[in-house]
């Protein structure tokens, strides 16, 4: 029985921060004594996806990729899931995506007429990077200011926070962010990252039943 799967591509510069910086929540996961199962690099296809999901039933599904407001891919860009296609299998889950505007369409279907949850973003999702950190995405720390307020929202459900009470405290991170970043005065990089920052916290979204938890 597996109780939480992670979609973790790594093809290019963003989904490879994004891969690495999730390996925080599903270390967390596994010493909470969740079961996970990591669709990493590969094995972020289609094929993989459909199978787990109607195989395992997981209850946290944490999915990590580029998207749109129909679907959000795995590796390579595949597409994992699309909005009348497939979406059902997110409908007695908890999902958090990170993925640019699939909680506008896709998001919304997934909790149409059903119990689900579903966190994410309804336009774009922003991740700034320092190049010189390609090659080691946890010594990004420009990378950390988003992905460490991203990264409290699985961490929260993993922890018994309800979906509404995960949002909340991702959105606290986000704005504790914003606050040193507005005053720091030897930061070059600190109004652009501030705004863009900003820019995520207002477009997370908490779908369908925010009372939900692990």
């Amino acid at each position: 029985m597996i109780d939480i799967l992670i979609t973790r591509p790594e093809h290019d510069p963003l989904t490879r921060h994004l891969s690495h910086w999730n390996k925080k929540v599903k270390e967390e996961a596994l010493k909470k004594g969740y079961q996970v199962a990591d669709l990493h690099k590969e094995k972020a296809n289609k094929k993989e996806f459909e199978g787990r999901m109607r195989k395992t039933a997981p209850i946290l599904v944490l999915l990590n990729g580029h998207g749109d407001i129909y679907s959000i891919c795995g590796h390579d860009n595949e597409t994992l899931v699309r909005a009348g296609e497939n979406s059902s299998l997110l409908k007695k889950c908890i999902t958090y995506a990170v993925a640019c505007s699939c909680a506008k369409v896709l998001g919304a279907e997934v909790c149409d007429k059903t119990a689900a949850s579903f966190i994410g973003y309804d336009d774009y999702f922003i991740l700034n990077l320092d190049r010189k950190c390609l090659a080691n995405p946890l010594q990004d720390r420009r990378a950390e200011r988003f992905l460490e307020p991203s990264n409290r929202i699985g961490i929260s459900l993993i922890k018994g926070h309800t979906c509404k009470e995960a949002s909340k405290n991702s959105k606290q991170s986000f704005r504790r962010n914003i606050i040193t970043l507005l005053t720091s005065s030897s930061d070059p990089e600190a109004i652009e990252d501030a705004k863009d920052l900003f820019w995520n916290m207002n477009h997370q979204v908490c779908l369908g039943d925010g009372n939900a938890c692990l």
